[in-house]
């Protein structure tokens, strides 16, 4: 089994799901079992659109969400590198994988059948499966729909009067950390060095943010914005982090502090930092031999029978990281931080699968398009020319 197949089974497999007793009525029990079961026949009086599970259909009432959605990842879960690689597993290996990417059984459903058909890559033959993380995965069980407590009365329980499909069943549950932790926090005994691949809510557990009662939906969905910005967002990150730059006749210091992060930034293996300083010359140009850096990442690797973990150089909320270098006869320096959302991807997976896949197939012109999209998603924070304080100026 390769590398890439044992790395998106982990992921996929490794879920914990909310507990079942949590806040008011709550959702009702086995609402994460996974995979999800059938939404089943709809009631007759139904039209089409209340029946339909389509996110667009959800978007003629509720059409801010579903343009929010839109933007989103989730919208992108069903992508270019995951079906590349579904494309080669079983049902049952694909199934692990949509349970987060796709959770919908009727998405499953549509996959497979485009896959029997040969049209499997096609994204005009996926059906439902092209919606990825879509309505239907948080928000309805067995054609009922289910949502957080109003806006303003933060009333739950079921809504009353004629509504359509049904109405709402209202609970606190959609607002709390562990809603997010079926697909964003792996269970313990899948653990690396001890800590599970994605552990971001036992992460926010540990933060003063969730001291202070902030949740993943503070930061993530604020005023209930179905975005999910992360760690691909720019201005996400760099409202999350703090930059300082401290200089002197002799060195230079830069210090990154994560200040609003709810949880080790980086949370997850995939992305990397790197934080950058370096001398530059009279005509701007960077001196190489002058860079200092330092990585903020965890590092996995597998090594045919396990996975390691190689370091872990990740800030937890209010830890920081730093680099120093000294003048010499430099005059200014160039610094910031580099941001990799997809390094371990386009370094390990994809990289191994370009490789290994046919050179015509249609695995491999996904998992290409995949790649570029990976390493064009690096960006950059905090960018600044700093000059050396205490210079004479000449008249």
């Amino acid at each position: 089994m390769t590398v890439a197949r044992v790395l998106i089974l982990l992921f996929s497999l490794a879920l914990l799901p909310p507990p079942a007793d949590a806040g008011d009525v709550g959702l009702p029990k086995g609402y994460w079992d996974q995979p999800l079961k059938p939404q089943g026949r709809a009631p007759q009086a139904w039209s089409d659109l209340e029946a339909s599970l389509d996110p667009q259909s959800c978007g003629a009432c509720h059409a801010d969400k579903l343009e929010e959605w839109r933007g989103s990842l989730h919208a992108k879960a069903f992508s270019p590198g995951l079906i590349g690689q579904l494309l080669s597993f079983s049902p049952q290996e694909t199934q692990d994988c949509l349970n987060c990417h796709a959770p919908l059984a009727e998405q499953a459903a549509a996959f497979e059948a485009a896959r029997r058909q040969g049209k499997g890559h096609l994204a005009a033959s996926q059906g439902l499966a092209a919606a990825g993380n879509s309505c239907g995965g948080c928000h309805v069980r067995g054609h009922k729909r289910f949502g957080p407590p109003q806006r303003g009365t933060a009333a739950t329980g079921p809504s009353l009067g004629e509504s359509p499909h049904g109405g709402v069943t209202r609970t606190a549950d959609f607002e709390r950390p562990e809603f997010c932790g079926t697909c964003h926090q792996f269970s313990a005994d899948q653990a690396i060095n001890g800590k599970p691949l994605e552990n971001t809510v036992e992460e926010w557990r540990q933060s003063p943010q969730a001291k202070a009662g902030q949740t993943c939906q503070t930061c993530h969905m604020p005023d209930r914005k179905h975005l999910w910005r992360g760690i691909h967002d720019p201005a996400t990150v760099e409202a999350g982090l703090e930059a300082k730059v401290v200089t002197d006749r002799d060195r230079i210091r830069v210090t990154l502090t994560s200040r609003a992060v709810g949880h080790a930034f980086p949370t997850y293996v995939t992305p990397k930092a790197i934080l950058h300083a370096v001398l530059i010359d009279g005509r701007g140009q960077a001196r190489p031999e002058t860079e200092a850096t330092v990585l903020i990442q965890r590092r996995v690797a597998f090594d045919g029978t396990d996975w390691r973990e190689l370091s872990d150089t990740r800030l937890l909320p209010g830890q920081s990281a730093g680099v120093e270098i000294a003048w010499g006869d430099a005059t200014q320096a160039r610094v910031w931080l580099e941001v990799q959302p997809d390094d371990f991807y386009h370094v390990e997976t994809y990289s191994q699968l370009l490789r290994d896949l046919p050179p015509k197939s249609a695995a491999r012109r996904l998992i290409a398009e995949a790649d570029a999209r990976a390493a064009a998603s690096v960006y950059s924070l905090f960018a600044q020319v700093v000059s050396r304080p205490g210079l004479k100026t000449g008249r």
